[in-house]
């Protein structure tokens, strides 16, 4: 079994960050996610938890060696579930594959959780993984695990450059439509028309 782990600390708030994520794909960082499906969502009425199954197809890339080894499909699919607690500013989501399940098992937690020391404006997001090849030879086991791991490094930076732009984006929209509706009110205040008929 190979473990992969990683923490950063993104500059943005919890809500944002969470506002961002279920917008993430596409984006020219990610582009081996080739489609997210929600397969079902719903809300604790008692917890205010919202939960969410997504299906993911994701690009496989794999070393040359391994294919010659290895039936590895060209695309993989993952199951993810996710709960979203707004009441602690967390978010979990806990994806597992589908594909090739007889030769690995392939588990990802990715939380992001509010600061505690900067609530408001900053969000800590741990991300870990645990790869286990199965039913192959042990050399062939150990690439296995080793390339899955490898590709866990690479997309994480990827992913998080990804969900900045589209935090940014997010951003932007934001303040457009804030000048948008500063700009309409101001037209009505020149005129003198707010609305209301005069007596």
């Amino acid at each position: 079994m190979k473990l992969f782990e990683t923490e950063y600390l993104f500059a943005h708030p919890w809500c944002t960050l969470t506002l961002a994520n279920w917008q993430k794909y596409p984006n020219q960082y990610s582009s081996h996610v080739l489609s997210v499906d929600v397969l079902d969502r719903s809300v604790d009425p008692e917890t205010g938890i919202l939960t969410t199954e997504r299906l993911l197809c994701c690009k496989q890339s794999a070393p040359a060696l391994l294919r010659r080894i290895l039936p590895i499909p060209e695309v993989a699919y993952f199951r993810e579930i996710s709960y979203l607690d707004p009441r602690s500013q967390t978010y979990t989501a806990i994806s597992t594959n589908l594909s090739m399940r007889s030769f690995i098992n392939l588990e990802e937690k990715c939380e992001y959780k509010a600061d505690p020391e900067h609530p408001e404006g900053k969000t800590v997001f741990t991300q870990q993984a645990a790869v286990s090849a199965m039913g192959v030879l042990s050399y062939g086991a150990k690439l296995v695990e080793e390339s899955a791991v490898n590709s866990f490094h690479k997309n994480a930076a990827r992913g998080r450059q990804g969900l900045e732009t589209i935090v940014e984006k997010l951003v932007e929209e934001a303040k457009a439509v804030e000048q948008g509706f500063k700009d309409g009110l101001e037209t009505h205040l020149r005129k003198g028309n707010m609305g209301v008929p005069e007596p």
